[in-house]
């Protein structure tokens, strides 16, 4: 079976996914009878380009695309039209949507998937913003149009917590989930645990490409609610939005605050919770100071973990280890899993 992929947006996990497949592409067509091409891409920065007849990962890693402002390919030609046109006119059967995050409202990456699902075209996205903000349209799009929407990716990158439901928890309900969702705020919180200043530990963090130049997003809860959000809306039915999630002592002054006041063998952690409250999902993320007794308390620099609390498993906890460089192959490999999902469930 042959796929063809277009992404929309390639940066590092982009970048990451194409070397990925190049990496794979025998053990793809050996293990899964399926190979991959890419017949489109496009960046902001990068421009936008379609090749009908597709490229393999290898051809396309040693393109100058998307490096190169305004390269396209060997054997492509120039696309001219918005994210929302590339999405649904792109020669493709999955759409790879990979843009930069918006926590406020998911834009422009919701009008992207909906552009694409509406063209027929499936999508696996990393990007967490259209799953919590548009999911139950989006997956009823999907239904109508007869295609997958995969997003594996959203939540501790490519550590497989959708894909487990649905595989190996059928018939499953999940009755509340707690976890520790963001690497950079771990990170942080790790360092000043270590003696570092906060200041100190974020320039460490920046240093090593997980906080931005600004980390305001990710101390003050907002990566952490997109995901909370995701969580409550794919796995426990919810329609809430991040704007809902409850954030509670958070930021850089609560951070110091509570470092100064810890004490001995205790961890301090952005936790996050989600549960039902007299028929309603309701999510919050909270500073605590974790007892040596909880394992979340003992979760090192960029390790992640979520559990899950079902009512035929009891409690299900999920670790992800620190990734450092390997992150955007971690996410990478969550977006390949979701498009070798989609070519299983859609074999014509």
């Amino acid at each position: 079976m042959e796929m063809r992929v277009a992404l929309l947006g390639c940066g590092n996990v982009g970048r990451a996914l194409i070397a990925l497949v190049a990496a794979k592409e025998q053990a793809l067509h050996d293990e899964r009878d399926l190979t991959l091409r890419f017949t489109g891409g496009s960046t902001r920065r990068a421009g936008a380009w379609i090749a009908p007849n597709g490229l393999t990962a290898t051809e396309l890693a040693a393109s100058d695309w998307p490096t190169t402002s305004g390269a396209i390919p060997q054997g492509a030609r120039a696309f001219t039209g918005n994210g929302v046109a590339f999405a649904a006119q792109a020669p493709a059967d999955v759409i790879a949507e990979l843009t930069t995050l918006n926590p406020q409202d998911g834009q422009p990456a919701l009008d992207y998937v909906r552009a694409a699902l509406t063209a027929g075209k499936h999508v696996a996205t990393a990007n967490k913003g259209p799953i919590a903000h548009g999911l139950r349209e989006l997956r009823a799009l999907a239904q109508m149009r007869g295609v997958g929407l995969r997003f594996e990716s959203t939540v501790m990158d490519g550590t497989p917590i959708f894909g487990m439901m649905e595989a190996c928890l059928p018939v499953t309900n999940v009755i509340s989930f707690r976890g520790l969702l963001n690497s950079t705020s771990n990170y942080v919180l790790w360092c000043m645990g270590q003696g570092q200043t906060l200041e100190e530990a974020v320039t460490s963090a920046q240093r090593l490409g997980v906080a931005e130049a600004d980390p305001s997003n990710d101390l003050d809860g907002w990566d952490a609610s997109v995901k909370a959000t995701v969580l409550a809306n794919a796995l426990m039915g919810a329609d809430l939005r991040p704007q809902r999630v409850n954030r509670v002592n958070l930021g850089a002054v609560a951070m110091k605050a509570a470092q100064a006041e810890l004490q001995p063998g205790f961890g301090l952690k952005q936790v996050v919770e989600g549960r039902r409250e007299h028929g309603q999902v309701v999510a919050e993320i909270r500073l605590r100071a974790l007892p040596p007794d909880d394992v979340f308390s003992h979760m090192r620099a960029m390790e992640t973990v979520v559990r899950l609390t079902t009512d035929t498993l009891g409690e299900l906890t999920l670790i992800e280890g620190d990734k450092g460089e390997e992150g955007p192959t971690q996410t990478a490999m969550g977006v390949l899993a979701d498009i070798v999902a989609i070519a299983r469930a859609y074999p014509n």
